[in-house]
């Protein structure tokens, strides 16, 4: 009973912390078999990364030795728009063994309204994607993970060495947790980065 009433008061405030209009939440789809290497093209820089999909997750070719997090996220979502510059802070600190991959979702906008409505305005300098082919790598993720439930954002993941890794779970339901779901403390991730760097 304490458990079910646990997870009951989790999914209440899981509601409040993630952004929760109807046009952020999104059933898991099955993906089609598609290309198991992915080009991603910053939105303003002109840096490319070559992702490629592995039986357990994925890998920033030339970067294999750096800790990547998917962040998933949309330019209106209050959220997103509260951590960019703390995001942009841990990107800075880590650079040399850290690299962040946002993917931008949930929406239909231009490079040029991203970089004007979220990177200039809430500090986002990260890598940024903002490319239809990430509906597909999103689903990839989920379905990796074995994420069942409606996404949404801001959803984060966190790969070393192409394996997810276990992330701190804010409501202590699960010690297996692999996902961070709406707003996380940045203290909550830099922690876990930190245990993930010695690993």
């Amino acid at each position: 009973m304490k458990k079910i009433l646990t997870l009951l008061v989790a999914s209440v405030l899981l509601f409040f912390t993630a952004c929760s209009d109807s046009k952020d939440a999104k059933e898991v789809k099955e993906t089609k078999s598609g290309p198991k290497t992915f080009l991603l093209k910053d939105i303003n820089s002109g840096a490319q990364y070559n992702l490629k999909k592995t039986d357990d997750g994925f890998v920033v070719v030339g970067h294999e030795h750096k800790v990547v997090m998917f962040d998933m996220y949309a330019t209106y979502c209050a959220p997103c728009q509260k951590e960019a510059q703390h995001l942009t802070e841990l990107q800075v600190k880590y650079a040399d063994k850290f690299l962040i991959i946002a993917l931008n979702t949930f929406e239909e906008v231009t490079n040029q309204y991203v970089n004007d409505e979220f990177r200039f305005k809430y500090g986002g300098y990260y890598f940024i994607t903002n490319s239809k082919q990430n509906e597909e790598i999103i689903s990839l993720i989920l379905k990796d993970i074995g994420y069942k439930r409606t996404i949404q954002i801001p959803f984060k993941v966190v790969l070393k060495d192409g394996k997810y890794q276990t992330l701190t779970d804010i409501y202590k339901a699960d010690p297996d947790n692999k996902y961070y779901i709406g707003e996380i403390e940045t203290k909550t991730i830099e922690k876990d980065l930190k245990e993930i760097f010695k690993k």
